[in-house]
């Protein structure tokens, strides 16, 4: 059976640039249950920063969810 581990990226339009976001490493039964808390955490991210810098920046969120093989 498959684990999922999200990877996270905080990117800037403007810069047209993204970095790897610090997060904890977090391993997920399934694809669902990944992709569910990427959209909720990226929406904690941009509440949580100021309207200013998301605007300024133009910040968006991007996740993926790696499929790690297990035995």
């Amino acid at each position: 059976m498959s684990k999922f581990m999200i990877v996270m990226y905080m990117c800037s339009a403007i810069a047209q640039q993204c970095i790897q976001a610090d997060n904890p490493q977090l391993i997920f039964d399934s694809y669902k249950e990944c992709a569910i808390h990427g959209y909720e955490y990226s929406a904690r991210v941009l509440t949580n920063m100021s309207k200013e810098d998301v605007n300024s920046y133009r910040t968006t969120i991007l996740f993926e969810c790696r499929e790690e093989a297990t035995t």
